[in-house]
């Protein structure tokens, strides 16, 4: 395997379901991907709440992986969505994915999403989803990678609010 952006070192990672004790590592890994630096008008904040709230409500989703020496260089978060009514019925929702910088370009993103691929299969999931901003070319290279397409343009519009200088009114 590839480790370190061209340096080859012989490294076995294990795909494996998150546990409780991985949540730290995760939300380390993702706090020094998703900085708001680079995403300042993200819609989902990376918080240990994210990381949390996926591992409690649907940990089937929530993958990691780890080197044999027992450190967490990746992880995957997602969840399924039951809509009766609709041509699916069951969609996966891929939220989250990030692989530690030493990790990258070894393929060990792609193995991430192909084992919550047969997560979601297993479960009946017809139609998994992801989103990203339109500007990340790196994601958008991925997903396509993975055999995601452009179903629509979506646009999202913000509004930074200030601080009213008028008093409210009393009556």
């Amino acid at each position: 395997m590839l480790h370190g952006n061209g340096t080859k070192h012989k490294t076995e990672i294990t795909i494996r379901q998150m546990e409780i004790d991985d949540i730290s590592a995760v939300y380390h890994i993702g706090e020094e991907l998703f900085t708001s630096d680079e995403f300042p008008i993200l819609y989902r904040t990376w918080d240990p709440y994210e990381v949390t709230d996926y591992f409690t409500s649907e940990s089937e989703y929530c993958l990691v992986a780890e080197t044999e020496g027992g450190k967490i260089v990746g992880f995957i978060l997602a969840n399924m969505i039951e809509k009766e009514g609709t041509a699916w019925k069951k969609y996966g929702y891929l939220s989250w994915i990030g692989v530690a910088d030493e990790f990258q370009r070894t393929n060990l993103g792609q193995r991430l999403y192909n084992r919550l691929e047969d997560n979601f299969q297993k479960d009946g999931v017809r139609m998994v989803i992801a989103d990203t901003d339109a500007d990340n070319k790196g994601a958008l290279q991925f997903l396509n990678t993975m055999g995601f397409s452009e179903r629509a343009q979506h646009v999202w519009l913000t509004k930074t609010l200030q601080k009213s200088s008028r008093k409210a009114k009393k009556g």
